[in-house]
């Protein structure tokens, strides 16, 4: 044991080396490049391939301290989100898993988080997708010590499209997805809950837009607040910055049904298992139609697009089997 604990400080030490001679070289690269939006999607892209490459074999790291290291890491970074699926009932759940920084919106959370969604938008065995999370809080929204960090507008913006793609990628889904909200949701982490199709809420829950408390208006959590609540009540979320609780955003329509914390995961799943036990043709196209004829103005439109969608689906085995 002694010796190994010998090689794992070793490799450790070694894999220091090499990470600060790699930032060594990317500031001396940046240096001659400056901070360009290019530089800087080659540095992200770099770190993006090392740090998804496949975890080596347990005999390879023992042989490789410092491939145990990296694969440490690798582990530290991929853990951010936790992954189940319960292949019985088609129900997954993706699990935020960042409690000690209140699961932040961060870069590479939404990198995780956009790279679950895709696989799983062409998995027709899934059928209904939970969103959860671990700790105290249920989102707080994006890092705002990383936007400090950010050199230009370009990394900003970046980092806000980023977020503006996972939300926009949950409405565009096949398959449901019900948020499972048992902590605090704040601005991104509140415009996350919206975005979702449906949404449980602990009675502990509380939500709220305060960006403005720090002078900075909650300008893409309100694209998805102003779509899922009243306009009033979303202005006044994001004017005052107050935080309401799971009774006032169950009657502001940002909630479904609010139950006791002990209760949360089994009233989840419950919904989830209903949904699933339905036609999934029928729940994905419904899905897609639902926010689709949202789009027409003109209620005959409307009407006409929906009548089209019926009638497709009247077609399909399972309306016509009943």
């Amino acid at each position: 044991l002694l010796v190994s604990l010998l090689h794992l400080a070793r490799s450790i030490i070694s894999c220091m080396s090499s990470t600060l001679a790699s930032v060594m070289t990317i500031r001396r690269s940046a240096g001659s490049m400056g901070s360009s939006p290019l530089f800087i999607r080659c540095a992200r892209g770099a770190i993006h391939h090392i740090a998804t490459s496949p975890v080596p074999s347990t005999s390879l790291a023992v042989r490789s301290p410092s491939l145990l290291a990296k694969a440490i890491s690798m582990r530290a970074m991929s853990s951010l989100v936790l992954r189940s699926d319960e292949k019985s009932t088609g129900i997954t759940t993706l699990t935020l898993n960042n409690p000690m920084k209140y699961n932040v919106l961060s870069w590479e959370m939404l990198d995780t988080l956009q790279n679950q969604l895709d696989e799983i938008a062409t998995d027709s065995t899934i059928r209904v997708l939970v969103v959860g999370a671990n700790g105290k809080a249920f989102s707080s929204g994006h890092d705002l010590k990383e936007i400090q960090s950010h050199q230009n507008i370009e990394d900003t913006t970046d980092l806000f499209k980023k977020c503006s793609k996972f939300m926009i990628s949950i409405n565009k889904l096949p398959q449901p997805v019900i948020a499972k909200v048992q902590g605090v949701a704040t601005a991104a982490g509140c415009q996350l809950v919206a975005s979702c199709d449906l949404a449980i809420g602990s009675s502990a829950a509380r939500f709220g837009v305060s960006g403005i408390n720090l002078g900075l208006f909650c300008s893409t959590p309100a694209v998805a607040l102003s779509r899922t609540v009243q306009r009033k009540q979303a202005m006044h979320m994001l004017l005052t910055g107050d935080l309401i609780s799971a009774e006032e955003a169950l009657a502001y329509g940002l909630l479904n049904t609010v139950v006791s914390p002990d209760i949360l995961e089994s009233e989840t799943t419950k919904l989830a298992e209903k949904i699933a036990s339905k036609s999934s043709f029928g729940v994905q196209l419904g899905k897609k139609m639902f926010y689709d004829q949202l789009k027409y103005d003109n209620l005959e439109d409307a009407y006409n697009f929906a009548t089209e969608r019926i009638g497709c689906n009247m077609q399909h085995t399972d309306a016509r089997e009943g």
